[in-house]
């Protein structure tokens, strides 16, 4: 088991993602703390997880409010008597063009995908300095590294995540605190189902002609949150079935 014996925290485990996430962990032997806005979804994840023979705890934590941001990184550590991990996955998606996007809009969406993100990280980084170490992985998205229509609260928001990682791994790593960020391609989640023109767009423009899974996504994290990332900071990876790579594609018969 790639986490036995470690303590973790998952934000926004109640949803498709953060729960695939927090199950891998508790499969590799983590004790993790399932938290989210909604207490009822976080619940659902940890009894999943107990019933499967794993260790989890729920947790109502709400990342906009930044008490809770601090108080979801001491229950784990109340807990489990210290935090390993942190997956910052807890946040919102928003589609609408800049021209109608509020400034409510806008501070919202800020205030839960990168503020939220960042007082989060920041709690569980003065722990993990002390112990002498830790993992932090940041949920990005490939929104952040693309114009994409519609997305300009959101791309920016996780834009500014996967920032943060970079900064905090420059600032971090010589403490023996790793920080690196992942960046989810097309994959419907809570916050991401996509009408059938956007779906068919994406499609024609990721190399592997599918979506991604949640599953995918937790495989990577569990990657970034073991031994195995030992010398891998900074870094934000790209789960995307080659999205971010690709430019124009053809037909075979126009090639030549």
């Amino acid at each position: 088991m790639r986490l036995k014996g470690k303590s973790a925290l998952v934000t926004g485990a109640g949803g498709g993602l953060g729960g695939a996430i927090a199950r891998r962990f508790a499969d590799e032997g983590a004790a993790v703390l399932c938290t989210d806005r909604d207490l009822a979804k976080a619940q659902v994840t940890a009894k999943a997880i107990t019933a499967a023979g794993g260790t989890a705890i729920a947790f109502r934590a709400d990342v906009a409010v930044a008490a809770e941001c601090e108080a979801q990184v001491e229950e784990a550590v109340r807990r489990h008597g210290r935090i390993d991990i942190l997956v910052n996955n807890a946040g919102i998606g928003m589609h609408k063009l800049a021209l109608d996007t509020s400034l409510e809009d806008w501070e919202r969406v800020m205030r839960i995908n990168l503020t939220g993100s960042f007082l989060t990280a920041k709690a569980a980084a003065k722990h993990m300095v002390a112990q002498g170490g830790g993992r932090i992985v940041q949920i990005g998205s490939i929104s952040g590294q693309r114009g994409n229509m519609g997305g300009i609260a959101y791309g920016a928001s996780k834009a500014a995540v996967m920032h943060v990682c970079k900064v905090l791994a420059v600032e971090l790593s010589s403490k023996g605190v790793m920080v690196n960020a992942i960046a989810p391609g097309p994959i419907e989640t809570g916050i991401s189902v996509h009408g059938p023109s956007r779906k068919q767009n994406y499609l024609s423009r990721i190399p592997t002609g599918a979506y991604g899974t949640v599953e995918a996504v937790a495989n990577a994290a569990l990657y970034l949150a073991s031994d195995e990332s030992q010398w891998v900071t900074g870094h934000v990876l790209n789960v995307d079935g080659g999205y971010g790579a690709a430019g124009l594609a053809y037909d075979p018969s126009e090639i030549g």
